[in-house]
């Protein structure tokens, strides 16, 4: 059920679709006000109501706007992913289509187009003479829709803005580690000690991928419940982000020799969510790679802004940080006794330094504002990991400048560049 519903959310028809139907809700319940009660209607002040043909031409001025502001409002939506996909990331347009008020709005101009469409379609001649509370609805929806309007224009003219968008990455990065973080507050969930909370068997088999694509989100709570329910011990083989065609060998399955036929055709794989492309739900390196990608197109030669590369680097350190907390040992699902009966394990967070720089060392090793930015976010990210990582970040500041070439460099730069070594020093105790 949860992977269901985290696919269904990710449907950008869902929002739309829901306020499609409230308007038809709303139409059917102003429809049957106006034919069954249209007599005591005009009891209500005069504000409230009006004459049929009136409400008609109210309800098919309202048709006309509202599609056109709804097509407008479309039409804008493409603008915006045209300009995410070319002067960012691809990576970066669901970050707008996905975005809970772009969606809010496209719903209500629909709903407002349906409502003055059905309350039309409602209206009848045998009651011509009678008041109708239709075409004053319709007025408080246009109202409405013209609001959303004005704050979707403001809301656009801010997401389109570079450090508006690097601001909304770094909050989904947040958020990736928020969620293991939490995971580890659960009573359930604890680190791997080896030998202690995890022991297994010379019994097992393995449980291949149903689809290809990337793996986007593991239910470890139903593993969890399905383990302990079968009595046996799940170990996660693929990480979350990777590519997994149907051999993929996805989870390794332990069990009792006796157990073996009984359980071996359990449907373990309907806990991972594939699809054509990665989510940064569960998956930090690919939270931090979209930020990359923004600073990656800033650099190149035919945008050619490394401020905003900068400032996205500078964000990064910071992440980095936050990311240096997570788990170095397996994370374990346990049962009541604590013993370990799912285990999975996280991206060293070695490998994810070296993802995260080693385009950025390439293409900007000829910038020296963006090699001190990638300097300052290494020291940035010191400053809040804990003493074990320390080691890796010195090894990714010397591999970040390893081919940057300071000899040719005019006396000032290789000047502040050894300030920013010296910064990254001081942090890492070396």
């Amino acid at each position: 059920m949860k992977k269901w519903w985290i696919s269904l959310k990710d449907k950008v028809w869902l929002r739309p679709a829901g306020y499609s139907l409230l308007a038809v809700l709303l139409a059917a319940a102003v429809g049957y006000i106006d034919i069954n009660y249209g007599g005591t209607v005009s009891d209500l002040p005069m504000i409230f109501y009006t004459e049929v043909e009136l409400a008609q031409a109210i309800l098919t001025a309202l048709i006309t706007a509202l599609l056109t502001m709804t097509t407008f409002t479309f039409s804008t939506i493409m603008v915006v992913l045209t300009t995410y996909a070319s002067l960012y990331s691809p990576k970066t347009i669901k970050n707008f289509i996905t975005d809970p008020f772009t969606l809010r709005v496209l719903g209500i101009f629909m709903g407002g187009f349906i409502y003055s469409t059905l309350s039309m379609l409602f209206m009848r001649d045998s009651f011509s003479d009678e008041p109708v509370i239709a075409g004053v609805v319709g007025v408080f929806i246009a109202i409405m829709c013209l609001v959303f309007f004005a704050i979707f224009i403001h809301h656009v003219a801010n997401d389109i803005q570079a450090s508006r968008l690097i601001e909304r990455l770094a909050n989904d990065t947040d958020d990736v580690t928020d969620y293991y973080f939490q995971l580890m507050q659960k009573p359930n969930v604890s680190l791997e000690h080896s030998g202690e909370n995890w022991n297994v068997g010379q019994t097992y088999f393995q449980v291949q991928a149903q689809d290809y694509g990337y793996v986007q989100y593991i239910d470890l709570d139903q593993l969890a419940k399905k383990a302990a329910a079968h009595e046996v011990k799940i170990e996660v083989n693929v990480p979350i982000g990777e590519y997994v065609h149907k051999a993929t060998p996805l989870l390794t399955v332990f069990v009792r020799p006796e157990r073996l036929p009984e359980v071996r055709d359990l449907p373990l794989a309907d806990s991972f969510l594939i699809g054509n492309e990665r989510d940064v739900r569960q998956d930090p390196v690919f939270a931090i790679q979209k930020m990359v990608e923004v600073a990656l197109r800033a650099i190149s030669p035919g945008i050619n802004d490394p401020n905003t590369a900068n400032d996205s680097i500078r964000h990064i350190g910071r992440l980095l940080g936050n990311m240096a907390q997570l788990p170095v040992r397996a994370i374990l699902m346990t049962d009541q006794y604590g013993d370990g009966i799912v285990k999975v394990s996280l991206p060293s967070f070695r490998d994810i330094l070296y993802k995260t720089f080693f385009q950025l060392r390439h293409y900007g090793k000829e910038d020296v504002s963006v090699l001190t930015a990638m300097l300052e976010a290494i020291a940035f990210a010191g400053e809040n990991a804990p003493h074990q990582h320390l080691t890796s970040l010195r090894d990714i500041a010397k591999y970040v400048i390893e081919k940057a070439e300071l000899e040719q460099m005019p006396a000032m730069d290789r000047e502040w560049i050894n300030q920013k070594l010296q910064a990254v020093e001081r942090v890492t105790g070396k």
